[in-house]
């Protein structure tokens, strides 16, 4: 979601402090990027093993404010979509080792309301991407802030009228601002969806199921963390991603493992966090998390920011680790 104003110091000192004025959009579509200064690979976050670290770039101005992210299962390809109402792909390159070395072939769509008109203006902000089965899959789902709904579209996305989902009474309750950031597809097909906006307590109304079949619970995240995004594990358990913001801290990152069993009516779903990011490491404003299986057991996890399409202060980052859990 956007940040308000007051927020940017904290991208600034990170920008200036941890990798330099951040250049722009011209040039190679990404950049590598050191997740610690002067460390020696392999370098962990927790569980996580790193794996690389791109800062993508591009010209057009449609391209930034990512978050949400899905990966193909071989990692050839990603899925974005944006605060800006649009959808944002593009093909990813790896080292012998299997590390993420390049990013680039980006292409930026309009995503279309459920009139087939362009999403509006100011009721654009798109949060949540939940793939509709398995890659290439049967359609998305996306969720909206400010105007808080789900939109259905068909496995093309972007170019194609959206159809609107009915959706649970509670969204009607959420905050303008801090509605549905995180939509997830479950292998079994319920959708899956928890509110940024929580009690101060870290609990975070969410729901699972679907059109005329929403079960609510409770998602417990960590104060000042806040939900923004979750993937599926092999196991059937998910990841969620946790984002917070200071002054003085900047931006960090928590990676939390929920297990299958906790997702459920009227639970309080707390998970084991895995990982946490924050300054020295090459941190932003982290909104997406996906992940793929790896050959030989494993997971791939990656994480994408949303630069608030301020290319000068805040980038772009996309971040692969490893988790053998």
């Amino acid at each position: 979601m956007p940040r308000p104003l007051l927020r940017l110091p904290a991208a600034l000192f990170l920008a200036l402090t941890l990798a330099g004025c951040a250049i722009g959009q011209d040039g190679p579509p990404s950049v590598p990027v050191a997740l610690l200064e002067e460390v020696a690979a392999p370098v962990r976050a927790g569980g996580l093993i790193w794996r690389g670290t791109l800062h993508l770039r591009d010209a057009n101005p449609d391209f930034g404010g990512l978050s949400s992210l899905r990966v193909s299962p071989d990692g050839s390809q990603f899925v974005a979509i944006s605060d800006r109402g649009k959808r944002v792909a593009g093909r990813l390159s790896y080292g012998p080792a299997g590390e993420l070395v390049a990013a680039g072939s980006y292409s930026i769509d309009q995503l279309l309301g459920a009139d087939g008109q362009a999403l509006p203006g100011f009721f654009n902000d798109t949060e949540g991407l939940a793939l509709i089965g398995d890659w290439p899959g049967d359609g998305w789902a996306v969720s909206m802030e400010r105007r808080h709904s789900i939109l259905r579209y068909p496995p093309a996305l972007a170019g194609s009228a959206a159809a609107e989902l009915p959706v649970p009474d509670g969204f009607a309750q959420l905050p303008f601002n801090s509605g549905i950031e995180t939509l997830l597809s479950l292998p079994d097909g319920r959708l899956l969806a928890i509110a940024e906006d929580g009690d101060g307590q870290g609990r975070h109304r969410a729901w699972i199921g679907g059109p005329g079949a929403w079960a609510e619970f409770t998602y417990q995240g960590l104060p000042p963390f806040l939900p923004v995004d979750a993937a599926r594990l092999p196991d059937g358990g998910i990841l969620v991603l946790e984002r917070r913001v200071g002054l003085l801290g900047g931006w960090g990152s928590r990676i939390v493992r929920v297990d299958s069993s906790a997702l459920k009516t009227g639970a309080v779903a707390q998970g084991q966090e895995i990982a946490r990011l924050q300054p020295p490491m090459a941190t932003e404003n982290y909104e997406g998390i996906d992940t793929r299986p790896l050959p030989g057991g494993g997971v791939a996890v990656y994480l994408v920011s949303d630069n608030n399409f301020k290319p000068v202060i805040q980038r772009t980052l996309l971040t692969m680790f490893e988790w053998r859990p």
